[in-house]
Order: C-alpha cells, then structure tokens, then sequence
C-alpha cells in the first residue's frame, strides 16, 4: 500500500512546516536516507559515535548510582541496599548487580542539575542543552547535531531513535520525531533523526524482510509520485526538495540493498547473546543500538519506553510497561524496573567492550531528572531537579571513577556541579566539534561553550 502524508512541527506562534513524506512500508527510513546520503557525502569527521540511553520519567539516583546508607533523613536511606562493584570505593543498587560489575568502564557523574520539573521540558533541555524558548524556539536533538556537523561514512540515517520516550499515560499522544527534544527544531527536518518506534516490531516492516526487495516498478512509481509532490509542494514552499534528486536516487537504491537491512536484523545474533540483554522491549533495543553504532551510525538513541496504560495485560502489568516517574508504590515499582534495565545495560557495555566498540563509542546513560529524597502519602518518591546522576563510559574516557557530589540526603549537589548545557558541549568537545566558533554562531551552543570540569 502506498501511502503519502505530511507531518508538521507547530512553534508557539502556529506556524508549521512540512517535516517528513512518508512512503509506504518504507516509512521513514527510505526519506531519512537521502539526508545520510548527502551527509555522507560530505566527509567523515572524528569516528567518534555516540550512543545514548535516556531512561524515562526521572530515574532516583538515590536508589541506583548514589545511594545514601547512612543519610540523616530515613526516607533518603530507601529500601534498597547498596553493593559493591568491580571497582573498590564504588557502590551501587543490591537490584543494579550486573551493572556493578561494569563500574570499571564508568565515569559516574554526580553532579547534574537543572531547574525544570516538568517531564517534556526537561526532557528538551536534556536532550538539546537548552530549556524551553520563550519565543517558540525549538532547539536541535544532540543526535542531530552530531549527525550535522560529524556525518560518518554509514549511508545509513546519521542519527536514529530507537523507540519513542513515551510516559505512558494513554491521554498523551505518542512521542512524534518531531516534538521538542527529539526533533532538529530549527537545523531543519533534513536532519531530525530517524525515529524506530517499536523494536519489536521491526519485523513486520517490508524493508526488512529476509530476501524479499521492493519490486523496481512500484519503487520508480513511489520515486515518480515523490518527484510529482515535491514539484507541487515547491510551488508553494520556499524550499521545496528538488535540490535532493539525486541523493533519493541513491536512497531508493540504498533500501533495496540487504547490506542496509542487515543492521536492523536482530535474528543474526546468538540467541544466548539476546537473551542475556533481556528478551523485552528494553534489552533488544540495546542489542540493536549496538548494531546500528557497528554499522557506522554516528548517533543512537534508545529511549526507554512506556507503550501506554491500554496496552497492560495480565501477564505485562503497568510497571513493566511504564517508565521510571514512580509517583507512587516507589520501591515496588524500582522492583520491577531495575531488574529490567540492568541486564540490558551491563550486557551491552561489555559486548561493546568485547567488540573493540567502546573505544570508538561514546555511551551516556541520561535521564530528565532525578527524585526527591522524601516519600509521599502514596509510597512515591516526587521529581527533583536540584541533583540527580548521569553515567558514561568509552569514548577515550577513563573509567572506575566518581565525579561530583551530593550531600548527606542526596539532595544538593556540593562538588562538580554542571547542567544541560555543560553536559552537551562535553559531548560536542569528545566528538571534537567546534563548540566556541562554529555551534555558537549556529544558535546551537548558548552562553558557555566551556564543559564538565574534569570530563573535558
């Protein structure tokens, strides 16, 4: 079936563009790839790539990376006790024991704050270095940039998402590639990365088919419908996508090629590999993660995600499918969730390492923000801005490390104190970006282009 749409971005002021045609079963992915065709053919730059995991919702740091056993507020100890890792001095959650094994890859970050408590703010200023624009604007997605300003050789999508970060609540639409966070925002929609929703059900896209190719009459039928909108939408529009001809003719061939499916085929690895990232949602979207990173793409995403309340079933309740905004039954809740993250995450730093792909791969475990050291009437722990803890690893850095700290309840942040912005240009500088010149004459960089004291 083929299928033509227009998908907008709308700013504060209403105005909207036309950010994506879509083309039948190849979706997105084949009008993503004329922009990694051109971006390619721009040149490689550092073959640093970037592989991020935002864990939705706001992830306590007091019940994961910076416990507080012996806090003067009981309610800041929690429920959960704290381990040993492989590195001496380091602790984490006794639910965390996998990961705790991989504390000697880590750089673990003790010191992030920002000031927004809300989830989709927080999320953009996170995830683009910026807080929410009062004048509408909408700030380019880390991956984004990277993808911009460092393309790799891949011909793949230069940045791909690899689930939606959807909170879970069924009143909410699902995340958009489009929304502020996730999006270029003002670089342009040929640069918003390309957006795989659901990882489980990658093998129901035609594209991907094993030994099935899209037959050459109904693909120059879909290039011919795609030349016709252009030159109607090019009537009306000031930039019209008629200077792309020739990178869709590559893309079309490109889709049509095994070599770009095989990336997203996760049947070509050992079963007892997948089952040790976790046979769910979250452990196979790290699997794939680390094949799109291996196959030259130079930024992924993979978002912890919520498939909504209607989706909840006897046998996959509301805490499997939600995200980590335990607003209430907090410690059952992390019961349920961090068993989930810990194999998917352990198991993809060590096959990244095993693969030679840390040293090329910067891996950055982010969330919105963290919780508060209180809990409340209903066993819930509230969103807190004021601290919470980022991880990293690879990427040339050193591991087995804390930086920053909090005090006694976790709830301010004494030493190495940074935010979004910092947080990113650290990325930006480690992917060897001009961050002083050229990101700040682009609007993209704000302020300070200086990072984290002591990362960068």
């Amino acid at each position: 079936m083929l299928n033509l749409g227009f998908q907008t971005e709308r700013t504060c002021s209403g105005l909207s563009r036309r950010e994506v045609i879509k083309v039948g079963s190849l979706g997105m992915l084949g009008l993503s790839l004329p922009h990694a065709v051109q971006a390619a053919e721009a040149g490689a730059g550092n073959d640093l790539s970037v592989l991020l995991l935002f864990l939705r919702g706001g992830v306590s740091h007091l019940d994961t990376w910076d416990m507080k056993p012996e806090a003067p507020l009981a309610t800041a100890r929690g429920e959960f006790k704290p381990i040993p890792t492989n590195v001496s001095g380091i602790q984490m959650c006794d639910l965390l024991p996998q990961t705790a094994r991989q504390a000697d890859k880590l750089t673990i970050l003790r010191g992030a704050h920002h000031t927004e408590g809300e989830h989709d703010n927080a999320m953009q200023w996170v995830l683009t270095g910026q807080p929410r624009s009062a004048d509408g604007t909408i700030f380019p997605n880390l991956g984004a940039v990277i993808g911009k300003y460092k393309p790799g050789p891949s011909l793949l999508p230069q940045a791909i998402h690899v689930g939606t970060p959807n909170l879970g609540n069924p009143m909410a639409p699902p995340a958009a590639p489009e929304q502020r966070g996730l999006s270029a925002g003002f670089m342009g929609a040929a640069h918003t990365p390309f957006m795989l929703r659901d990882v489980e059900k990658l093998k129901e896209e035609e594209w991907l088919q094993a030994g099935v190719d899209v037959p050459i009459a109904r693909l120059d039928r879909r290039r011919s419908l795609l030349k016709a909108m252009d030159r109607i939408q090019g009537s009306i529009e000031s930039y019209g996508l008629s200077a792309h001809d020739a990178a869709y003719e590559r893309a079309f061939s490109i889709v049509t090629s095994p070599g770009a499916k095989r990336a997203f085929n996760l049947d070509e690895e050992a079963p007892a590999l997948r089952d040790r990232y976790g046979r769910h949602e979250w452990g196979q979207s790290c699997l794939l993660g680390r094949r799109l990173i291996e196959a030259g793409v130079r930024y992924v995403q993979v978002n912890w995600s919520a498939r909504g309340w209607d989706a909840i079933t006897k046998k996959d309740d509301f805490f499997t499918r939600s995200t980590f905004d335990s607003h209430f039954g907090h410690f059952p809740w992390m019961r349920r969730q961090l068993p989930r993250l810990d194999p998917g995450l352990a198991t993809l730093l060590a096959d990244m390492d095993d693969r030679g792909l840390l040293k090329r791969t910067l891996v950055i475990v982010l969330t919105e923000f963290g919780r508060g050291a209180g809990v409340n009437g209903d066993g819930g722990r509230e969103h807190w801005t004021k601290a919470f803890t980022v991880l990293m690893a690879g990427g040339g850095l050193p591991g087995g490390r804390i930086l920053g700290a909090t005090d006694a309840n976790g709830q301010e942040v004494v030493s190495g104190r940074f935010g979004p912005q910092e947080l990113l240009n650290s990325v930006y500088h480690l992917c060897g970006l001009d961050v002083p010149v050229t990101l700040r004459l682009a609007g993209i960089v704000r302020d300070s282009s200086e990072g984290i004291p002591g990362l960068v």
